[in-house]
């Protein structure tokens, strides 16, 4: 195991180079669907939130592992470190086998309680229950991922998830076009080519995790009550605050699978793009994360301070610009997704706020990752979910249905959300209450 520190350049990059490839390849799903169909993409996208919660839940788990980690490595408690790894993974794998469950069973109820048209879950439902029923393979993933980081190992990750997408592209090309004489599956291919590529990245990280930390399957037995409530500490109030996120994006979600397939469509391509967008700022955000979690643990305390104002204003400057350019260069994005005009004016009225979005959202992401790294977990929750339910979700409905503005009324909604929480995280950061309480 190496505890040599790294600075943050060297655990970043790694990190957006996997991200990057991540949301590369991960959208290729959509691109690949949009040359199939855009109402194969519109009901992905039409569901797409309610996946997304299963990686929010799983993610608690794993954030809590992240900073728990990183604080005993940087008080060279191996003992814990262990522990930890045990409590981990056993978690995960049992809130992935239940989350599958559910998703699997209530596949129906959920489709109908988001509002999506009738021919939409007709088209998606077999890659809705495959996604979402085996989701205890991303969960196994994202713990070996969350592990390894917090040695400010980044780059195994960034090299399996190379092979696992690329083996994704193959068997999304195989039932979407028939490559190497494949039948022509559609929207059911993607759920199986997806299912089966992280089925491989889950057995090769697990791998990878126990060889790097010396961990053997025996050790599972260190599985310890105490290590289980300290990761809950943690991860529990980070659950709140990211479960509101995404049951504020469901809703929000159910709003616009109200306006019809094409605004369904065009908003699954508009985040599409605000995922490229953001991958420097989250990249950045998890690099900062890592190096505060390690000086708080440390004792460096004014180190950790100064490396999150740093790293915030590089994010917002790369915000800034790449958003800036994004807009510029509108058209010519949309004509890789879609021909369809009609979908292509929806997203074009959005476009200019997804400065106002993507700017805004850098403080969240860098500086609420810095705060829970340092062990500050109860005010970014607090915050998260009077804001997140009290402006987002309701000038969302105000803008979006009542004054009729559709999807740039969306994004009005979730950038003044952004902005308020970002202002919000910036003052706790600077009254340095969080240097109070570390978990080590």
């Amino acid at each position: 195991m190496l505890e040599q520190k790294k600075s943050l350049f060297s655990i970043t990059i790694p990190i957006f180079l996997e991200l990057l490839l991540v949301t590369v390849v991960g959208n290729v799903d959509t691109i690949m669907l949009g040359r199939f169909s855009d109402k194969a993409v519109g009901s992905v996208g039409g569901m797409s939130q309610v996946l997304l919660i299963q990686n929010t839940i799983l993610s608690f788990i794993c954030l809590g592992t992240t900073i728990l980690m990183a604080q005993f490595i940087g008080a060279k408690n191996h003992k814990s470190t262990k522990e930890v790894i045990a409590a981990s993974l056993l978690m995960n794998l049992f809130i992935g086998i239940v989350l599958g469950f559910i998703y699997f069973i209530g596949w129906e109820w959920i489709l109908i309680k988001i509002k999506l048209p009738l021919n939409l879950r007709e088209i998606g439902m077999d890659y809705f229950k495959l996604v979402g029923g085996l989701c205890v393979f991303q969960a196994i993933s994202l713990t070996n991922g969350a592990i390894l980081k917090s040695y400010g190992n980044t780059k195994p990750m960034l090299f399996i998830n190379v092979g696992v997408n690329l083996l994704n592209i193959l068997g999304n090309g195989m039932f979407i076009f028939g490559w190497l004489g494949a039948p022509i599956l559609g929207v059911t291919g993607v759920g199986l080519s997806t299912v089966f590529s992280r089925f491989i990245g889950a057995i090769i990280s697990l791998i990878v995790m126990t060889n790097y930390c010396k961990f053997k399957m025996e050790d599972l037995n260190k599985f310890t009550l105490e290590k289980v409530k300290k990761i809950l500490s943690i991860g529990i109030p980070t659950a709140g605050e990211h479960l509101t996120w995404s049951l504020t994006q469901v809703i929000i979600l159910a709003m616009v699978n109200t306006m019809g397939t094409i605004e369904i469509t065009a908003r699954t391509y508009l985040a599409l793009v605000s995922s490229f967008i953001m991958i420097f700022s989250i990249a950045l955000g998890h690099g900062t994360a890592i190096q505060v979690g390690q000086l708080v643990g440390a004792g460096d305390k004014e180190k950790a301070y100064n490396q999150c104002m740093k790293s915030l204003t590089l994010s917002f400057m790369a915000a800034t610009l790449v958003s800036i350019l994004v807009y510029i260069f509108r058209f010519k994005i949309m004509e890789l997704f879609t021909k369809d005009m009609e979908v292509v004016k929806a997203t074009a009225k959005v476009f200019p706020w997804l400065i106002f979005i993507e700017t805004g959202r850098t403080f969240n992401i860098v500086v609420i990752n810095a705060l829970h790294a340092a062990g500050d977990i109860k005010f970014p929750m607090a915050m998260g979910c009077f804001v997140m339910l009290g402006v987002a979700a309701p000038l969302s409905w105000l803008l979006g249905i009542r004054l009729e503005m559709a999807l740039a009324g969306i994004w009005i909604a979730n950038g003044t959300d952004e902005w308020i929480r970002g202002f919000a995280m910036l003052w706790r950061w600077k009254t340095k209450k969080w240097m109070n309480k570390s978990f080590v």
